[in-house]
């Protein structure tokens, strides 16, 4: 009796085991699934479907040239744009459409004839109305808040309509690039630097985040194949900011062309050996040579024959330079100028020793009025 116990014992719990393993067993085998499917499933996928949709070809047409005889018109693919409102705006580069007569929206096998708002050489940036376009509106992120390390999604059409609408992928490289130090001909100086690729054809495209929100329009690459000696160059590639893109947008849409701040000044470059003001020479610096009434120079302080010396506690010494802060400034804020001042300055002769001035400090609010 007590053996048939022990016997009925061991078989319950060889049954519990049996059982515990088989529901183990399929647990396993549904997460080793849940894993699977989840590792397989690209965390891009759902941005580029969003994004994709707003990514548009452009063409331009050159016009017609005349050889043996025979009249041609030449129209190639060039570049890439994004719908960035439902009333059927395009933001492209403003070199995708330089020169053109004639300007197209590719969608797909479909072409609309666009015209052209405005553009703006240098920011890069042109805006192309498409009337009766139907194409979703990309959905603008903010590109203040982006970091380094960020993903980065490139849309656009490298080398034409072949390709329309190709996905790179990588990541937010670097923040505030000034790429005039390349030869790049832009005032655009807080460029977003990617090595997510940007190929011939991309340019007035697309670069999203993550969330398949527009943060960019790419703008150019920096290329190097290695030949003479030169350093090889991959993965540099730069987009305008969207938050910039956006101001110069809604200018050239209002306005026609690009409203940029200003101080209210007609100034010159004073060039000089010397940094520091002397008894027989003016500082390198920019002169003030007029000052309008009424401007926010003139409310400030500021007086023709002033010598600026610093804007924002940066030492300036050409009026480019003057020009490129004060342009980086918004509608409204402030900077702080800091000029050498010298009594009867364009009365010195000559022969005469330079007095000695005083510095001055000024707090001028920017406008675009």
């Amino acid at each position: 009796m007590k053996n048939q116990r022990m016997t009925k014992r061991v078989g319950i719990i060889l049954a519990v085991l049996l059982l515990f393993s088989v529901f183990s067993s399929a647990s396993a085998q549904s997460l080793l699934t849940q894993q699977t499917t989840s590792t397989a499933q690209s965390p891009f996928k759902d941005a580029y479907a969003k994004a994709s949709q707003s990514v548009v070809g452009i063409e331009i047409s050159m016009g017609a040239s005349i050889a043996n005889g025979r009249i041609s018109s030449h129209t190639a693919f060039v570049g890439s744009g994004v719908v960035v409102s439902d009333d059927a705006y395009v933001v492209t580069n403003n070199h995708v459409i330089e020169g053109a007569e004639n300007i197209f929206i590719i969608v797909g096998e479909e072409e609309y004839p666009a015209e052209l708002v405005a553009t703006d050489a240098d920011s890069d940036v042109a805006v192309l109305l498409c009337e009766g376009l139907d194409v979703p509106a990309a959905t603008l992120g903010d590109s203040d808040q982006l970091s380094v390390g960020d993903w980065a999604l490139v849309i656009g059409n490298p080398l034409g309509s072949e390709f329309s609408n190709t996905l790179t992928v990588g990541v937010v490289s670097g923040l505030g690039r000034d790429v005039s130090s390349v030869g790049a001909d832009t005032d655009v100086t807080n460029f977003i630097q990617t090595n997510a690729e940007i190929n011939a054809g991309n340019s007035g495209g697309g670069l999203f985040n993550i969330n398949g929100e527009l943060v960019g329009i790419t703008s150019m690459k920096l290329s190097n194949n290695g030949y003479f000696g030169a350093a090889a160059i991959e993965g540099i590639g730069f987009a305008i900011p969207i938050n910039t893109v956006k101001d110069v947008a809604d200018d050239l849409i209002e306005f026609g062309e690009r409203q940029y701040p200003r101080i209210g000044v007609t100034i010159r470059d004073i060039e000089s050996p010397s940094e520091e003001p002397t008894k027989e020479m003016l500082p390198r610096s920019v002169w003030v040579v007029e000052v309008e009434k009424g401007a926010p120079a003139e409310k400030a302080g500021i007086e023709a024959n002033d010598l600026i010396i610093e804007i924002d506690g940066e030492r300036v010494y050409t009026s480019t330079e003057l020009q490129k802060i004060i342009r980086g400034h918004a509608d409204g804020e402030t900077v702080s100028i800091t000029v050498y001042r010298i009594p009867n300055l364009t009365q010195i002769r000559v022969d005469e020793d330079i007095p000695e001035g005083e510095y001055l400090t000024f707090d001028v609010e920017v406008s675009v009025n």
